[in-house]
Order: C-alpha cells, then structure tokens, then sequence
C-alpha cells in the first residue's frame, strides 16, 4: 500500500509540472471596493438572523462594486465583489467567508477569482486566500488583503484591496 501512495504521489505532482505548475507570474491587482448598507441601491445585507443571539449562524450577502479609485463618482466600474458571510464563532466573534470576483471591465473582463476565508473583525487588515480562477486568471492560486479606508456617508464605505495572483500560463 506505501508504494501505491508512492506512485499516486509522483504522478500527482508529475500533473501538475505539466500543467504549469512549475512556476507562474505574480500579478498585483489594485482596486476599491465600494460598499452600500442600506437603501433601494443596498449592495449587502443579512439574509438570516441568528438563532442564538449572536453573531453565531448569521448569514449575509454581498455583491459590491470593484472600481479603479476611492472617488465612485470618478472611478470606472470594473468588476463585482459577490459572495456570503456566515457567523462560524460561537465564543468569540468569527466568520466565514466565500465570494468571486468577476471582472466586467479592462484586460481581466470575463474572468474570475474565487476567494475563501476566514474573518475575524473588521478592523485592520483582514488576508484571505485565492483559491482559483477562471478566463486569463484560470488556476490562480495567491492571497489579497481588504482594509476599510473609511465610510464616505451613513450607508457607503470604501475599502481598498490588493489581490496578489500566481498566475500559470495556458495553451488552452
């Protein structure tokens, strides 16, 4: 049984060389995420309440603008946010999160990044990973870091966010 591990093992990895897993391209993507919490254009919100009366089990949604710049009036649109966040920590608060990025503008449109995570508060930095991609971003793997750089009225924020992409090349 070892050496079939053995072998599973080699041509695994043998897959993933021929695949283009020997190396790739580190691509730095810089944007801004603009966020609305309430009102007829609301970008997010609870779609469940805990059971518990806590953050524990609390589900909500998210399709947030990805722009160029801090300014949303200035900045072109360039990609959505999309995903959901569950409250995963019973004692202390802690979350879950799972969202796609889908570029609608510039040289990445029609492509995608899948991220996954976990969030622990919303103050600071918060770094979750890349889990995959789709178009010119297929089989991304990498990291991004979301900081909020401030509210810009009583509904909207605006965080800033650098995604850090290993991209592999593709014949396909």
């Amino acid at each position: 049984m070892p050496s079939l591990l053995l072998v599973f093992l080699v041509a695994s990895s043998a897959a993933g060389v021929a695949a283009g897993g020997g190396g790739g391209e580190l691509k730095h993507i810089h944007l801004y995420m603009h966020e609305t919490f309430s009102g007829p254009n609301a970008t997010e919100g609870g779609v469940v309440a805990s059971p518990f009366n806590t953050t524990f089990g609390q589900v909500a949604v998210f399709d947030n603008e990805l722009r160029t710049g801090e300014d949303r009036a200035a900045s072109p649109l360039v990609g959505r946010y999309q995903g959901f966040i569950v409250g995963t920590g019973r004692s202390s608060p802690g979350y879950l999160t799972s969202a796609t990025v889908a570029f609608t503008a510039g040289e990445l449109n029609g492509s995608t990044l899948s991220l996954e995570g976990p969030f622990f508060g919303f103050a600071g930095t918060a770094e979750r990973s890349i889990v995959g991609g789709t178009g010119k971003l297929r089989l991304a793997r990498g990291y991004y870091l979301l900081k909020l750089i401030g509210k810009t009225s009583p509904e909207t924020a605006v965080s800033e966010i650098d995604f850090f992409v290993l991209m592999y090349s593709s014949t396909h």
